[in-house]
This record gives structure tokens, C-alpha cells and sequence, in this order.
């Protein structure tokens, strides 16, 4: 069996099955989980906090009966400086404890904001802008919270009360009992509002994403909404979706308010029954007093357990939303170079020394795309009935994605059993990393707006390394005159491309894709945009264009191009 024969026969495999085919629910396997957190250079954080909050033990235990002595021993000055330097000591153990909890639950995040933002370029269904800030602020704050003041006063709080009871029992058998059992109760407690504070903080998270999703929409409909005599209908709206976080925010705070009662409470019931016991036990003052001491180390960890499953609720919630799109972008995102079946499948296309672009197994909305097989130099207009099919389309040439997510270009078989795959001047872009995939491929459609950044960076996005001259020069041909601007080529864009007019952001964004003369360009709808000579230019240029060109527009200027018809007949 050959290469290409054992390859077509891996690919009938159900996972790249043609666009439109999902796996279900029953395929996906049990609920994906946040990435883990003590792994890498996280672990040694998490070891050295474990070790901090043993020794603050001890030191706590130390202290305490230091202060017992304190009470009937004769060396007072002794005791006291004793005492003094252990309490520095304990005071510089939680100063270091706090600084690495936040290192800790930084690197955690950083490494999850990166993910999400990958996962929100990627997917094929982009989410709102609103929601990707909620999901980058809100989210990852409380994922923060839990790993930063969650965990780490946990790694503090539980080996103190441990120590402290062994301290206590040291003391008096019954003295461990007037600690343990509060502190058992306390728990039993907070296990039981456990549950409810889950539900009313994904109540609120589900609110606070709805909120922003529609402040996002609104501004970014600002100019329709205005225009419409819309404004005081949108504000309405958008108080009534405030209201509902309101009211869930008040919700899960009368929750959140009962847990910390319950936990400062507890301090103040071992303390009555430690003076209790003291009592009937006969024990002396200075039995007393280091019962007491330790108490009062334990009282301020075990107060903010309320806190603790608060914030552990608040990021139960956040990871059931977040997980799934990290798990979707550890896919997306693969290196496909890693992936044998590609590997193979490039040098087969290679050695078929296929120098245009050959398209052919690709599906939209349940109908199968004609194949396309372009040389150099060709020209192709793409039409259609559905507009939103052909720039469906666009969007798969430009990524080598179909909307469903699975990479296309793998060489393999298209539903009637045929090869099946995506070539570019003799590479499978799928089978190459961005680098190479970006000289490979150019694109700009008018739905595309730059990125934040200089006028200079925007040019040169695809080529970073290309010489600024020419860049600017091209884009100047296409309608973007860098001199004109205030700052000229080091003007910085925001907000989708401010503070450049339409016509100017469109000659960008075509300077962009022909920087460097790709092997594929595609154009899509962006032609409209541009002014009258910027047109009669980019005219000009395409019909000298060396590589293959793809076109959607139903201008003039493109008609005597070769039609790509997707509702034609399929081979």
C-alpha cells in the first residue's frame, strides 16, 4: 500500500468528516477541566507555599507557649524578646505567603488569558466582544481569587489548626476537642451553602455576560442606533439587563454574607468552650493562656473559610464556562505539523509539484463547493446566489478551516469517496505553521478591520521583515497616503482601524494582503471601499498578479474574470 493509499484510508477516519458534521454530546467525553494548576514552574510556588504555611505553624505553637511561660516564668525579658522575634518571623512567613499566592495565581492566569484570547481568534464562531472582556476580566478573576486567596490561606490555615490542636491536646486531651469540634461543625456548614452559592454565582456570571455582550453591541451599533432615534429604547435595555445583575449580585451577596457569619462565629464558640473546659479542667493561667494564643492564631485563617468557598464557588462557575473553550482552543490551535497525517500529506502534494490552488472536498450548509483547480496568474471571480456561503468561503481559503472547526487540507477523501484536500503553490497550508501559511496566503475582505498598533505594523502584519518603503508605497497606491496622516507612518490605530477613514483602512488592508506577492490572494467585497483611483490601481496590478487571485465582488472591473459558480454542477 502507498503512502497516499494508507493516508486516503486513515482520513475516512470520523473526525474529519466533511463541514457541518459535529460530534455529540455522547461523543465528547466527561466535562472538560481548567489546564493544571501545579505543573512547570507553578509546582515549585505551590511547594514553597505548603512550606510557609507548615512553618508558620510551628512558629504559632512556639509562640503560644512562650506566651504560656510568659505567664508564671521568671524570665520576663528573655520570653518577651523570644517572643517578639518569632512573631517577625511569623509576620515575615505570611508577608512571603501572600507575595507567592499572587505569583502563583498570575501565572495561572496569564497562561489562561492566553488560551482564551487564541480560542477567540480561532473558533470558528467568534464570540461577542463583550463576552470575550467578561470571560478575560470576570472569569479570570475569579480563577485568580480561588488559586491566590483560596488555596493559599487554605495551605495556611488548615496545617495551623492541625498544629494548634495537637498543641492544645498537649495541654489537655479536652482542649483538642474544644477546637476540633467547632471547626467540624463549621465545615458541615459551609459544605451545605456550598451548593447554593455555585448556583447564584453562575446566575450572576450568566447576567454579567449577557450585560456586556450587549454594551458591546450597542456601541459598536452606536452610529445605526443614533441615526435611528434609538438611543433612550437601547438604554432601556440595557438598564433592564443592569437590573438583573443587580438583583443577582444582592443575591449571592446575602448568601456570601451568611457564609462569613458562620466563620467568624466559630473563633468566639472555641473560645467559650475553651474557657469552659479550662474551667472544669482546673487548668492553670498559663494553661489558659496558650490555649487562648493559639486560638487566636487559628481565629483569622479559619474566619475567611466563608471566603474561601465563596471564591471556590465563584471559580467552579467560571471554569464550567471557560474550560470547554480551552479544551476547543488546545485543538485549534495544534501545531499541525505535529500531526503525522499532515506531515504525509504535504510531501505527497509536494511531490505532485502542484503550483497553483487545488481545492476539492469542501462542504457549505450541506452542499458540496465545486472543485477548483487554478493555476498561476488565473483570475477567478466567485458568484453564487448565497452571499453568506461565498464568504463562508472566503473565510476557509484564508484560514484552511471549515466552520466547524476541523483543519482542511489534509489529504483524505470528500463524501462521494474522492481525494479530498487543500493546495497552495505545492504546500498543504494546514500543514505548515502561521509563518509560512501567511506567505502563502493573503487575504482582505471588507468585514476585516487592523489590529491595534502603528499604521507601519498594520502594513506589514504578514511580513513583518519587509522593507517599510515599499510597503508604504504600495499602500499609497491603494488610497493610504501614511504622509497625510498626523504622525504619518507611526499614527497609532484603535477601535477597528480609528483614526483612518473607510477608503483608507480598505487600501490598507488589500497593501496588506499583496505585500510580498503571496501565491493566493483573495479579495472579498473590500473593493467597494476603495476610492475611484485606488481601484483603477488595484485593477492594474491584479491583471499582472503572479500567483493566483480570488475574487468576490460584482464590480465591472472583474467581470471578464473566470467564475467559480458554488451552486454550478460538481465533478
Amino acid at each position: 500500500m502507498s503512502g497516499l493509499d494508507a493516508l486516503m484510508q486513515d482520513r475516512r477516519a470520523p473526525a474529519m468528516a466533511p463541514l457541518g458534521i459535529v460530534p455529540t454530546p455522547a461523543d465528547r467525553g466527561p466535562a472538560p477541566r481548567l489546564p493544571k494548576l501545579v505543573t512547570g514552574k507553578r509546582r515549585g510556588l505551590f511547594l514553597a507555599l505548603l512550606a510557609l504555611a507548615t512553618g508558620c505553624g510551628g512558629l504559632g505553637v512556639a509562640i503560644a507557649l512562650l506566651v504560656g511561660a510568659l505567664v508564671t516564668g521568671a524570665a520576663v525579658l528573655p520570653l518577651a524578646v523570644g517572643i517578639g522575634a518569632l512573631i517577625l518571623l511569623l509576620g515575615a512567613g505570611r508577608y512571603l505567603e501572600r507575595v507567592l499566592a499572587e505569583k502563583l495565581g498570575q501565572h495561572y492566569v496569564a497562561q489562561l488569558r492566553l488560551s482564551l484570547i487564541s480560542h477567540s481568534l480561532l473558533a470558528p464562531k467568534v464570540p461577542s466582544v463583550g463576552i470575550t472582556v467578561a470571560r478575560a476580566s470576570n472569569d479570570l478573576s475569579s480563577v485568580r481569587n480561588w488559586v491566590a486567596q483560596g488555596i493559599a490561606p487554605l495551605l495556611a490555615g488548615i496545617p495551623l489548626v492541625l498544629i494548634s490542636m495537637a498543641g492544645l491536646f498537649a495541654l489537655h486531651p479536652a482542649l483538642a476537642l474544644a477546637l476540633g469540634a467547632p471547626v467540624l461543625v463549621l465545615t458541615g456548614m459551609l459544605l451545605l451553602l456550598a451548593r447554593p452559592a455555585y448556583e447564584r454565582a453562575r446566575t450572576l456570571r450568566r447576567h454579567r455576560g449577557n450585560l456586556a455582550a450587549r454594551i458591546a453591541d450597542t456601541v459598536a451599533a452606536s452610529s445605526a442606533v443614533v441615526a435611528a432615534g434609538g438611543v433612550a429604547r437601547e438604554l432601556s435595555r440595557v438598564e433592564a439587563s443592569g437590573k438583573k445583575v443587580v438583583d443577582a449580585a444582592v443575591a449571592r451577596a446575602r448568601l456570601a454574607a451568611v457564609l462569613r457569619a458562620c466563620s467568624l462565629g466559630m473563633p468566639l464558640l472555641a473560645t467559650a468552650v475553651v474557657v469552659l473546659v479550662s474551667r472544669t479542667a482546673a487548668l492553670g493561667p498559663g494553661h489558659i493562656a496558650t490555649a487562648l494564643t493559639l486560638l487566636g492564631l487559628c481565629a483569622a485563617p479559619v474566619g475567611e473559610w466563608g471566603r474561601i468557598v465563596e471564591y471556590r464557588q465563584n471559580h467552579r462557575a467560571a471554569s464550567r464556562i471557560i474550560a470547554p473553550l480551552l479544551a476547543e482552543e488546545g485543538t485549534l490551535s495544534a501545531d499541525p505539523r505535529l500531526r503525522p497525517g499532515a506531515t504525509r500529506a504535504a510531501a505527497e502534494i509536494q511531490a505532485s509539484r502542484i503550483s497553483g490552488v487545488w481545492l476539492r472536498g469542501v462542504e457549505l450548509y450541506g452542499r458540496p463547493v465545486p472543485e477548483l483547480d487554478a493555476k498561476p496568474g488565473d483570475r477567478i471571480r466567485v458568484v453564487g446566489a448565497d452571499a453568506r456561503a461565498r464568504g463562508e468561503l472566503f473565510g476557509i481559503l484564508a484560514t484552511a478551516r471549515t466552520a466547524g472547526g476541523p483543519i482542511l487540507g489534509d489529504l483524505g477523501e470528500d463524501a462521494a469517496g474522492r481525494g479530498a484536500g487543500y493546495v497552495v503553490a505545492g504546500v498543504v497550508p494546514a500543514a505548515v505553521g502561521e509563518k509560512k501559511r501567511r506567505r502563502l496566503i493573503g487575504a482582505a475582505f471588507a468585514s476585516m478591520v487592523p489590529e491595534r498598533g502603528t499604521v507601519l505594523r498594520a502594513l506589514r502584519y504578514r511580513r513583518p521583515a519587509a522593507d517599510p518603503g515599499k510597503a508604504l508605497a504600495l499602500a499609497a497606491r491603494l488610497g493610504l497616503d501614511a504622509a497625510s496622516l498626523e504622525q504619518g507612518e507611526n499614527t497609532l490605530l484603535r477601535r477597528g482601524g480609528m483614526p483612518l477613514d473607510a477608503a483608507q483602512r480598505a487600501g490598507l488592508m488589500v497593501a496588506r494582503a499583496m505585500l510580498g506577492s503571496p501565491g493566493l490572494l483573495l479579495l472579498n467585497e473590500i473593493d467597494s471601499h476603495l476610492d475611484a483611483a485606488a481601484r483603477r490601481e488595484l485593477e492594474a496590478m491584479l491583471q499582472s498578479y503572479r500567483g493566483v487571485v480570488i475574487v468576490g465582488s460584482d464590480a465591472a472591473w472583474c467581470s471578464g474574470y473566470r467564475e467559480w459558480d458554488l451552486d454550478g454542477p460538481v465533478a
